[in-house]
């Protein structure tokens, strides 16, 4: 962040959640080094009992009043232009809540793993609460929001915060509904945010769970908004049962068989099974050894 290019003043906030290894004598001398509030950078740490990602960002929004706020784990990393094009994007229209960019996978030396810029033709852009809604397609330490819009959403919740107390996981794609709900988003097609992934099923772990919390925050959005947005249940249910099974097909070809007996568990438990999810629950009944056999076969055959 320090590297940015941008040219305005950037307060860096980095919040410590209890952390047992070097964090504060490493960013003490960050802090020390930017401490003049009237330059281009300076950092505060913030340090707190260990409470989870949650209140960790909420407290960091609370001890800031800048007009923009981006958002960055601390396994991930930016483009040193990222936030030059991304206020060069959102000093276009008023109306504009969030800016967010296309990325690229890291390994955990921080080189790429994947074949180049991600998700290039995000759909989600202009007016696109009911498309956010479908799935959360929008990497969120790419996301540059006005904290207006932050506070404003905040204040529509009976918890008043930014991040809904109580969620786990898909805190950040609760919020990023509530910022489409009102206002618009513009998409910034560079991969100018860098995302880690660490093992075989990416930093969130156990799927099950987190795209569980997923479907959560899809039903509760809906609950509150649904009517404003013109959503209803049944809508939301049919949105589940795409995103669980997009998800569970994937895995599939991937031949992760345990994982897709998960995720058509979890469709059963949020009501939405359907033939498709039992068809996909025989075939990855059926040992994994089969498969790579048939895969393997067909590569020798060509087909």
């Amino acid at each position: 962040m320090i590297a940015q290019t941008a040219d305005c003043r950037i307060e860096i906030v980095v919040i410590d959640d209890g952390s047992t290894d070097d964090t504060p004598k490493i960013m003490q001398a960050y802090a020390e080094h930017f401490a003049d509030r009237t330059a281009g950078r300076f950092v505060r740490t913030l340090r707190q009992d260990n409470q989870g990602v949650v209140a960790a960002r909420n407290h960091g929004l609370a001890e800031s009043n800048a007009p923009l706020v981006a958002f960055l784990d601390s396994d991930d990393f930016w483009d040193h232009h990222k936030l030059e094009r991304q206020l060069q994007a959102i000093r276009l229209d008023d109306a504009v809540s969030v800016v967010h960019t296309s990325f690229r996978y890291v390994d955990e030396s921080g080189e790429p793993s994947d074949d180049g810029p991600q998700r290039l033709d995000n759909p989600c852009a202009g007016e696109c609460a009911t498309t956010l809604l479908r799935e959360d397609v929008v990497i969120f330490s790419s996301v540059l929001a006005r904290r207006s819009a932050i506070d404003a959403a905040a204040e529509a919740e009976d918890h008043g915060q930014p991040f809904a107390p109580g969620l786990t996981n898909a805190q950040d794609y609760d919020l990023l509904l509530r910022l489409a709900r009102s206002g618009r988003f513009i998409y910034v097609p560079e991969a100018l945010t860098f995302y880690r992934r660490h093992d075989a099923h990416g930093a969130m772990g156990n799927l099950k769970q987190a795209f569980g919390y997923h479907c959560r925050v899809q039903r509760d959005f809906v609950g509150r908004w649904g009517e404003q947005i013109g959503v209803s249940g049944e809508q939301v249910d049919r949105h589940i049962a795409d995103f669980l099974f997009g998800r569970a097909e994937s895995a599939f070809w991937r031949r992760e068989l345990e994982v897709v007996r998960d995720l058509c568990e979890l469709a059963e438990q949020e009501n939405v099974l359907n033939d498709r999810f039992v068809e996909l629950t025989r075939k990855a009944s059926w040992p994994v050894w089969l498969y790579k056999l048939k895969d393997n076969v067909g590569r020798m055959f060509g087909s």
